[in-house]
């Protein structure tokens, strides 16, 4: 069902099954340093919906992790939520924190660091949404961030840059989402080439150290046609994008420093993916989907 036609359901459904269903929003991140957390606090913030919002961040790899989600899901029952929609604001699902994620919330009967964390004690249903991978919003900002350092596309190479995860299984599903953002920012951008390239960086030194030469490749290779853009795809500053000027070290290109936040168009998807979300419940009880 796509999105068009969810939202034309949201509009026939009666207001009270619309606005008085009990849904909170728990908003789950990473985590980063102070900067990295308060740019992903004040997208929340920004977020337009009715419903209370409360946020945690961490991996839930450790009890105090798993502690933060505990105390979001029971600051939103205190607040009279009956059903919880969960968005995982990862730029993919193509990792362990996405699964563990899911094992805390009960959605998978097992995690990756199951022996450091167990579940959630849930006071209501869970519906979780899904992370950022290739939604057209990450395409839209990546092409604002590379537009600010262009000067002749058809002259130009954009190498986008993300954390990547630990397995090769996941690295093949992550650089497939890539590839479809490639695509689109190539042709709409007008640039000579796009190329999505992962860092890896919290996989075993060889792994992340082929990572490294791959993205240098990249640079080099490409710098071979005309002017190199590195765009990070990353979902806030604070973290691993100090990183890539070490890893590029003595390359020539120009670097994006500015990661997907903060960005309004952000919070507006978070927006999108709960009311898609309740407006799927909704219609279920109504039996308005089959």
């Amino acid at each position: 069902m796509t999105r068009r036609l969810l939202l034309a359901l949201w509009l026939l459904l009666p207001a009270s099954a619309a606005h008085a269903q009990g849904v909170g929003v728990l908003v789950l991140a990473h985590g980063g340093n102070e900067q990295w957390n308060d740019t992903v606090r004040s997208t929340v913030k920004a977020v337009p919906l009715p419903y209370p919002i409360a946020i945690a961040f961490g991996m839930g790899m450790h009890p105090d992790e798993v502690a933060q989600i505990q105390q979001g899901l029971d600051d939103l029952d205190a607040q009279g939520a009956t059903q919880i929609v969960v968005v995982p604001l990862l730029i993919s699902s193509a990792s362990e924190v996405m699964r563990q994620f899911e094992y805390v919330l009960g959605l998978r009967p097992e995690g990756p660091w199951q022996e450091h964390a167990h579940p959630v004690t849930l006071h209501a249903p869970v519906i979780m949404t899904h992370p950022l991978d290739n939604d057209p919003v990450v395409a839209d900002i990546l092409l604002e961030r590379a537009a600010r350092i262009s000067e002749h596309p058809d002259q130009e190479a954009v190498v986008l840059v993300a954390h990547g995860p630990v397995s090769d299984e996941d690295e093949a599903r992550w650089l497939s989402s890539m590839d479809q953002l490639a695509r689109e920012i190539k042709g709409r951008g007008g640039f000579r080439a796009v190329v999505p390239v992962t860092m890896r960086d919290d996989a075993p030194e060889p792994v992340r150290e082929a990572a490294t030469q791959r993205m240098r490749r990249a640079v080099q290779e490409l710098g071979q046609g005309g002017r190199v853009l590195v765009v990070p795809l990353l979902l806030a500053n604070g973290g691993i994008e100090q990183k890539i000027p070490q890893r590029l070290e003595g390359l020539s290109y120009v670097l994006q420093e500015q990661a997907l936040l903060p960005h309004p168009k952000v919070a507006q998807w978070i927006a999108s993916q709960v009311s898609e979300a309740a407006v799927r419940t909704s219609a279920s009880q109504a039996g308005m989907l089959k």
